[in-house]
Order: structure tokens, then C-alpha cells, then sequence
């Protein structure tokens, strides 16, 4: 069935538009460190297709009646943090404008509130970095401010993509 290839092909422009939107806003060059010292490609949300690389997709269903306090713990030290130990392409929530879905019908989650997406040399590098970067003291005072913990993360989904161009 070639369906859900080309559904994953659509999604795949429209996050390469918003990340293009995201570097158009953010005022940064692809080319320019910004001073927290993160790597310019997160800086940037830069998309550029690295040799070999893979991209962790992460979708998360945050509990909607805690979400508007999670975006709000998100945009501060939460990003601060993830955009410095790792190379984020992107950080997306839900805008309220509904989904459109076509298809099989959705599960009673429905969509994912949450989407970002990590650059990673390899899923070996992957596999061995993010435990140590989700392991630090740090990371655990920051996850800690996150509403209801861990529990108002409903479902977490992790998908492994390559880019194809």
C-alpha cells in the first residue's frame, strides 16, 4: 500500500517548511553559534541532510489539561538544556488548529501534542548519548518542574527516519 509511504513523505515537507519557518523567525544563520554554545544546526533548526545521519522523530501526547503549563516549562530551561547537549532540528507544540486525518481511524489520544526531532550521527550514537543526557542531576531538576511528571506524558513515540535528499 503506498498510502501511508506518501502520508510519511507530506509529513516530511511540512516539517521541513516549519523548520524553515522556524530558522526564518529565530533571526540566526545557519552559520552562526549562538552563545549558548549549542551546535549551529540547532541554533538554526537547519535541516541540511548530513551523510549517513538519522533523525529521531519524537511525538509525544502530553496530558492536554496540563499543556498549556508544559509549553510553558518547555520554552525555558527544558529547550535550554536539550538544545545545548543535543543537535534539535526542532521543537513543535500543538497550535489548536485542529488535525487533518485521513486514513484509519485514530486511537482516543488522537494526535500527538508535542513533535521534535534530534540529528544523530548514527542510532548506535544515539542509543549510548541520549541515556547520558537525560541521566545528568540537571536534567532531573528540570524534569522535575515538568506538570505531573512523567505521568502526563500519555504515550511516547521515538521513529528513526533518513533523509532523502
Amino acid at each position: 500500500m503506498i498510502w501511508p509511504r506518501r502520508n510519511a513523505g507530506i509529513a516530511a515537507v511540512g516539517a521541513i517548511f516549519l523548520i524553515g519557518v522556524t530558522a526564518c523567525a529565530s533571526g540566526e544563520s545557519a552559520e552562526s553559534d549562538s552563545a549558548a554554545g549549542e551546535p549551529a544546526a540547532a541554533a538554526a533548526g537547519n535541516m541540511a541532510p548530513q551523510e549517513g545521519a538519522i533523525y529521531e522523530v519524537r511525538n509525544y501526547h502530553f496530558d492536554r489539561a496540563r499543556f498549556d503549563e508544559y509549553a510553558e516549562v518547555a520554552r525555558g530551561e527544558y529547550l535550554r538544556y536539550l538544545r545545548e547537549h543535543l543537535d534539535i532540528v526542532g521543537f513543535w507544540i500543538d497550535s489548536g488548529i485542529p488535525a487533518e486525518v485521513r486514513g484509519a481511524e485514530q486511537d482516543e489520544l488522537g494526535s500527538a501534542n508535542i513533535t521534535w526531532v534530534i540529528r544523530w550521527a548514527s542510532k548506535a550514537e544515539r542509543d549510548e548519548k541520549l541515556p547520558q543526557v537525560l541521566g545528568t542531576p540537571e536534567w532531573g531538576e528540570i524534569f522535575a518542574e515538568v506538570p505531573g511528571g512523567g505521568a502526563s506524558y500519555l504515550r511516547i513515540e521515538s521513529r528513526f527516519m533518513e533523509s532523502l535528499y
